[in-house]
């Protein structure tokens, strides 16, 4: 059943169909008779998720009730990750999610996975009557806007937002949020930045001034962003998402005590937030705090080891703590839980690498022999899905090891790692603080950022001696070598500034866009957690958010 096969329902229940899922027997009849008493026609009653999912994949229905845990195994939260994830649950249909219990990471986790509605036992007929309504009188307002989403109609999306937005018509702001957001995720940043902007002058939310602030991100202006946030934060001063942004901003800048002081005060505000832990100690433990890393690390997966909000790259770090530390039991354990979410989800290329990275660890650990692996390493860290997120975590993977003498120095391995990440003094430095244990890496990783700086500086006053082509080719060239998105993205702006002087300009396009694509500035921002995640301020966009984008197959030289 495609997701688009039917317009929802007016807020009108009379002649609905109604699935409801609930382990007990008394709250499944209580809840089909709330819903026969408001209307609805037929109405369908199952005691577990499986069945559940049969019955999605059968039949059409208008609205799904669902319990939040049964004693069978599964949840509400995950029928309705898996249903998304199929794309079995038509926009039109309504899913509202019924639970005893209200904390911070079961509301996360709704809006991560965009419940339509929650609803805490007990609760009145009323109140459940009204969710339902409001849920319906959205989707309905917005059904033209998610349909033209689904047929990637993106450009035709983005202006019926635009509409909605002038005219003030029904679900106005969330019209226009969508279509700033849909900006955001095409990369046109400009665009994006003046609707969230218009948005802000026309009603103040704050999410609209975090958006100015996630575009000057992303369009490599982290000094207007941390403006941006500041100017929100005096008006919001609790504002966690601003706050985790910030800390974006104040990482790429190289303010790494800055950055960790602002995910403290976010996790202050919400300190049952298992995203925010993990980003807190993955932080702390980058720049070398080990013991405060651990301690927040260990304490998010004792709260929510099987939520969806727990990041396995949590695991990564606690086991190399643990081979730091000698501690075999540990380290097994971590393996032990990596391996289980590696065939629960064996196409996940970034568990893989999480796998065989702990995997290493382990047999070191156990006295084995693991030269064997330094060829895979190096030919991994030359492909476009080996992130700066893989490079700190292999960088102090290969410091514990070369310290505790159980692998030879590589240090060919680490400079083609700092060469491609080292794009400037901050990412340099948090490259080399992630190698901290092994001082002439940490040196090394220095190195490579006066390195990059010097070559492409070198091109650049060929190319303002007026001679472009071989200025350009040595860029290129640079590029090729290193992957380094500094290089990257210098040759691109000689290419835009110089084009029309420039002979076979057409083949220097197709072959710095396609360096850019795999290589690029886009690629290679410090992130903390998975990138896949619903980013901080930013909303679930179904289509846009399904399939993860891949990454590109490595440029050949020409």
């Amino acid at each position: 059943m495609p997701a688009t096969a039917h317009p929802p329902l007016p807020a009108d229940m009379g002649g609905s169909a109604a699935l409801v899922v609930d382990a007990n027997p008394t709250a499944r009849m209580t809840l089909a008779g709330q819903l026969r008493a408001f209307g609805f026609a037929s109405i369908t009653q199952v005691s577990r998720i499986a069945d559940a999912r049969r019955e999605i994949e059968r039949h059409a229905f208008d609205l799904v009730v669902c319990g939040g845990s049964f004693p069978h195994g599964g949840s509400g939260q995950a029928l309705l990750d898996d249903l998304r994830r199929s794309g079995l649950l038509p926009f039109g249909t309504v899913f509202i999610l019924v639970t005893d219990e209200a904390t911070y990471l079961k509301v996360a986790e709704a809006a991560e996975s965009s419940v339509d509605s929650y609803i805490v036992r007990p609760y009145s007929a009323g109140s459940l009557y009204d969710r339902i309504e409001q849920a319906q009188r959205r989707k309905a307002a917005l059904w033209d806007i998610h349909r033209a989403l689904e047929e990637k109609r993106y450009d035709e999306a983005v202006e019926l937002c635009l509409q909605r937005l002038a005219t003030r018509g029904p679900q106005w702001l969330q019209a226009a949020r969508w279509g700033a957001e849909i900006l955001l995720r095409l990369g046109r940043l400009g665009q994006a930045q003046a609707l969230f902007q218009s948005i802000w002058d026309t009603d103040p939310q704050p999410w609209a001034l975090l958006g100015v602030a996630r575009c000057q991100l992303d369009d490599g202006a982290p000094a207007a962003a941390q403006q941006t946030l500041r100017q929100l934060l005096e008006l919001h001063p609790d504002h966690p998402d601003a706050l985790d942004v910030l800390a974006r901003v104040q990482t790429e800048l190289g303010l790494f005590d800055d950055a960790l002081d602002s995910l403290e005060r976010a996790l202050q505000v919400t300190p049952l937030a298992i995203g925010r832990q993990q980003r807190l100690g993955m932080l702390a433990f980058f720049i070398g705090n080990r013991d405060k890393a651990v301690e927040l690390l260990q304490r998010a997966s004792y709260l929510g080891l099987d939520s969806k909000m727990f990041d396995a790259e949590s695991l990564v770090l606690l086991a190399i703590a643990a081979y730091e530390r000698a501690d075999a039991e540990q380290l097994q354990r971590q393996h032990d839980e990596l391996h289980k979410r590696s065939l629960a989800d064996p196409d996940d290329e970034r568990l893989r690498r999480f796998v065989q990275l702990v995997d290493a660890l382990r047999q070191a650990q156990a006295g084995h022999d693991i030269g064997g692996r330094v060829p895979a390493w190096h030919e991994d860290a030359a492909t476009p899905a080996f992130v700066m997120e893989a490079a700190c975590n292999l960088l102090a993977a290969l410091a514990a090891l070369t310290h505790r003498g159980q692998l030879a120095e590589q240090p060919a391995l680490v400079e083609r790692i700092g060469l491609r990440f080292a794009t400037s003094k901050a990412m340099s430095e948090l490259l080399a603080r992630a190698a901290r244990l092994h001082t002439h890496y940490a040196d090394l990783l220095r190195q490579c950022e006066a390195t990059m700086v010097q070559r492409i500086e070198a091109a650049l006053r060929r190319i303002g001696d007026g001679d472009v082509v071989m200025g350009l080719a040595d860029l290129v060239t640079l590029a090729q070598q290193t992957f380094n998105a500094r290089a990257v993205e210098s040759a691109w702006l000689v290419l835009q500034r110089h084009q029309r002087d420039l002979p076979n300009a057409e083949r220097w396009q197709q072959q710095i866009e396609a360096l850019r694509q795999a290589f690029g500035t886009a690629r290679h921002r410090p992130a903390l957690g998975d990138p896949r995640l619903r980013p901080a301020g930013g909303i679930a966009l179904g289509p846009l958010d399904r399939p993860a984008r891949p990454y590109p197959e490595s440029p050949q030289p020409a």
